[in-house]
């Protein structure tokens, strides 16, 4: 060992003259810069990866503030709506009591200028008396209902003003919040510009799976789902609904058509912020006959949301989504969502998942 410590250290002696101690020293200069561009490389790529990671975060709770404004909002302008029938129907009403009242003080001044008071006949004079009696008694009924509908129009008045300055207040912070979603929005559309170059080929085989699918739970089945556990909890906590509104059909319930409902309808605003319900990937980002513009996600230990009549989707295939981060809009013209889960080739009733609104 030690002679071929001797000979390799007498060769490089030999060797370094001959060879040239000025490109020695290039290729490590050479190796050292490409070390350093590694790094930076290294460094862009963790960078990169937090960028989207804060987007991503950022993206949750901007949607939930955005989302519930909306939603706030869209209740104040019905309490509007309301109000305004209410102040159109007592409108009306005050206009016909005008005519009752006229009516009734006509019958007050006709008896009043035709007084029967001297007359011979005592049931003329009872007659007339009570014609008179009657006539005030009816005006003055008349003249309460027209005092109360008019305090009924000023409450209405007043209450549709609080609710106009409420609607008023939120629309600055509301512009702000959707100038930042939307924002958000265009960076993560940016983030995923690659995500979309790589996926070309994936979303020609899940169309092709759409053209032959039969129905929501084959397309479901058909785009695959995350390995299944022996644990079937989705979450260890109430899961929100993906859009805020109202259920109108449960699972097991006749749609309908007469057929058993696999899973929830919810019906909600037009243009409604859908977000993801849970962590999850997105395996389908498309439009299915029947059911609009669809998404379906897999989840944890084999289980799949799809979520259906979208209007807007804003995610992509293969794309890595957080709990609350939106994926879409619901379709203005059929704001009805139908939300079916399924865990393997199973549905599951969204009640063990998902709180109600």
């Amino acid at each position: 060992m030690k002679k071929v410590i001797a000979i390799f250290s007498l060769l490089s002696v030999v060797a370094v003259p001959a060879f040239g101690a000025s490109e020695l020293s290039k290729i490590n200069a050479q190796i050292k810069q490409t070390e350093q561009q590694n790094k930076k490389l290294e460094e862009r790529v963790k960078t990169s990866e937090r960028d989207v990671a804060k987007t991503k975060k950022d993206l949750v709770r901007v949607a939930d503030r955005v989302s519930s404004l909306e939603e706030q909002r869209s209740a104040m302008a019905k309490k509007i709506e309301d109000l305004d029938r209410q102040r159109d129907k007592i409108s009306a009403e005050m206009d016909k009591n005008r005519e009752r009242i006229a009516d009734a003080a006509a019958g007050v001044l006709f008896v009043a200028s035709h007084p029967s008071f001297d007359s011979v006949d005592m049931q003329s004079y009872v007659l007339t008396s009570a014609v008179l009696s009657g006539a005030a008694n009816r005006f003055e009924d008349e003249i309460e209902k027209a005092n109360q509908q008019i305090a009924e129009l000023e409450r209405i008045r007043n209450a549709r003003a609080v609710e106009k300055e409420k609607l008023d207040r939120t629309a600055k912070k509301y512009g702000k919040e959707k100038n930042q979603l939307d924002k958000l929005l265009k960076t993560r559309s940016a983030q995923n510009e690659k995500l979309k170059n790589e996926h070309s080929a994936l979303q020609k085989k899940l169309r092709e799976l759409s053209a032959r699918a039969k129905s929501i739970s084959e397309l479901s089945a058909g785009v695959g789902s995350s390995e299944m556990s022996s644990d079937a909890r989705f979450s260890r906590r109430k899961l929100n609904l993906p859009v805020r509104g109202r259920v109108v059909v449960r699972f097991g319930e006749k749609t309908a058509l007469g057929l058993v409902s696999d899973g929830w309808r919810v019906r909600t605003r037009g243009d409604a912020l859908v977000m993801a319900p849970a962590d999850g990937v997105v395996k389908f980002a498309d439009s299915f006959r029947g059911f609009g513009r669809v998404v379906i996600m897999s989840h944890k230990n084999g289980y799949n949301t799809v979520m259906t009549n979208l209007g807007d989707i804003a995610v992509m295939l293969e794309q890595e989504v957080l709990a609350g981060e939106p994926i879409g809009r619901m379709n203005p013209d059929k704001p009805e969502m139908y939300l079916e889960v399924r865990r393997g080739n199973k549905a599951v009733d969204p009640a063990r998942l998902f709180k109600e609104e």
